[in-house]
Parts: C-alpha cells; structure tokens; sequence
C-alpha cells in the first residue's frame, strides 16, 4: 500500500474465524455492519476444521446432532451472502487505538487493518494440543498418535487407545468406537470432565473403560504397536496392543499478547462484562476464550456471547462515530 492510500475501516475487525467467530461474522452483517475476518490459521473453522472435523457437535439449538466439518459448512453458507471480507495466515500482534478512536490491528509481517471496534473470538488461544512427556512418544505423531480425529478412516479397523477425561476426549471416542476393531479409553481418575449424557454414552458404547491409568510408554518401530499403562493408585503397569493413540488431555494457550494490549486478563482469559466489552473501550470478546461469573465454555454460549458484543459494539459505534 503506497503512502497515499488510506486503508479500509470496517465497522468491526473479528479476530478468530472459529464457530463462535463466524457466528458474529454473520450477525454482523445482519445488523449491517462492515466487518471483516482475520484468523491466524491458514483456513476458517478453528477446531472445528484443525481438530475435531469428526467430532459429533450437539449444542447448537434445532441441530439434534452434526458433526464439526459440516457445521462449518454450514456457517460458511450463513455468512456467504454478506460478502465479508477474509484475511487468513495473519497472528494479530498488536491492537492500538489512535486520537480518533480508531482501531489499528497489527499483524505479524507488518500487515494491518483499522476498525471502529474489536471483537476478539480467540477460541482457546493457538489451539495447540497438550503433549505428554514420554520417551519417543513424539516420534509416533502422524505414525499412530494423533491428537483430533480428521478421518474416520484413520481408525477404521484399528485398535484405538483413547487418553482423557473431558468432553473432547469422550466425544473423539463415540466418534469411532463403532468403527474400530477395539477401543480402550484411559483416564487418571474415575471423576469425567464431560456432559453427563456423553459420559453415559460413552458406558454403553463398546469401549474398554481404564478409570485411574495413564500412559507411561509407546512401543513400536517404524509404526506404533503398543502402550503401557500404569494404574495410579498402585503403580501396576499393563500392556495394551494398539494401532493408534488419540490423545485428548486439553489445549495449550498463550495469551501474553493479548495482555500487552492492555486487556484484564483472569487465569489464561479475558475478562468481560455483561455486555461482552473487554477492559479496552471499543474491544469487545466472546466464546471459549472469556470469562466472566457462571460461563460455560460451549459454543452454543459463545454464539449467544457474539450476539451481545455485535450488539452493544453497534450501539457503542452509532455513539462514538456519529459522523462515520
């Protein structure tokens, strides 16, 4: 852009092109604002496209059941007609505010892009899964250990250790219990982290359960053969035949940049209040990555959440911009 030329200034720039930040996309231009998406990843979807594809979604109201790949379509056919605006491969650095109010969002490279408001859907951060610290166990990812569930064809077959307690672990296992040869889930205690519907599933499902084990080693040569695990009230160890390892023990994220613009922050997410606003006049969040007193981390919430930030954001605009 040669120094001439002012740039675009949208109604407001969404950071985050996962479910919750499609969502707002759409709800956006059915308010009819100017807004465009800028996500960090090389496609839109967040988890949905990077981990879960398989994975059966079942907390969007009038959708009984849909997995994630196809609830991606179909917020990709939601927001198709208002034409917004995409930039993919671009990390938000920096959010900075100039003496107009105006919103300048730096990206990594030198990109950036001006906007009146900000919502930040940053789903839980870099969607990096958490790694464990067992010998040659990253020498088997891609090779049997995998951490999401891309294509069932992957397991079809196969015999399937499943490592987690939470939701996603749970819901990666009904996933694929039906077309596995066998499937053993572990988990370090008896206590689930996961709806209680998905725990019941998942005890009338055909899966081995392992309450209280954990994995201590991987087996195998040029691909991965077997796991031990060890029970962790009594340190017995035990092998198990496997032909794939998924494992589901959560997600790192690091929100130190975010911090350096200013915005409050509580254990690893943003705070926001009732009307979804950041501690940053004009900087609003939604979804898995906020926090606030009695939030649930689904993404029927986080629609809801987007709502409310379109919203007041439009009401905070029209107040702030009377002349744009």
């Amino acid at each position: 852009m040669s120094s001439h030329q002012i740039p675009d200034c949208y109604d407001i720039v969404i950071v985050g092109g996962g479910p919750v930040g499609l969502f707002a996309a759409y709800y956006a231009g059915l308010r009819d604002m100017k807004s465009k998406l800028i996500d960090r990843r090389h496609e839109l979807g967040g988890q949905l496209t990077a981990i879960y594809p398989e994975k059966w979604v079942y907390d969007i109201p009038g959708i009984p059941a849909i997995r994630g790949k196809h609830l991606f379509e179909n917020l990709t056919k939601q927001i198709a007609p208002y034409n917004i605006p995409v930039a993919l491969s671009e990390e938000v650095v920096h959010i900075r505010k100039n003496r107009n109010n105006i919103m300048r969002i730096e990206t990594r490279g030198g990109g950036f892009h001006h906007a009146k408001a900000v919502l930040l859907c940053l789903g839980m951060g870099a969607h990096i899964p958490r790694r464990m610290d067992i010998p040659n166990l990253v020498d088997f990812e891609g090779k049997g250990v995998h951490y999401g569930v891309h294509s069932l064809e992957h397991f079809r077959g196969k015999r399937v250790l499943v490592l987690g307690g939470g939701d996603s672990a749970l819901d990666m296992a009904l996933t694929i219990v039906d077309d596995c040869k066998d499937l053993v889930l572990a988990h370090r205690s008896d206590r689930f982290n996961a709806h209680e519907e998905t725990v019941k599933k998942l005890y009338s499902s055909n899966a081995e359960i392992r309450t209280f084990h954990e994995l201590v080693a991987v087996d195998g040569n040029s691909k991965l053969t077997g796991a031990t695990l060890r029970d962790t009230r009594t340190a017995a160890q035990t092998h198990v035949e496997v032909d794939a390892i998924i494992i589901a023990i959560g997600l790192i994220f690091n929100l130190e940049g975010v911090k350096d613009w200013g915005i409050e922050l509580e254990k690893n997410a943003i705070v926001v209040d009732h009307d979804r606003r950041t501690s940053v006049e004009g900087v609003y969040a939604a979804g898995d990555i906020v926090t606030y007193p009695g939030k649930m981390k689904l993404i029927g919430t986080g629609a809801a959440e987007a709502m409310q930030a379109i919203h007041h954001a439009k009401t905070y605009i029209q107040q702030t911009f009377p002349y744009l």
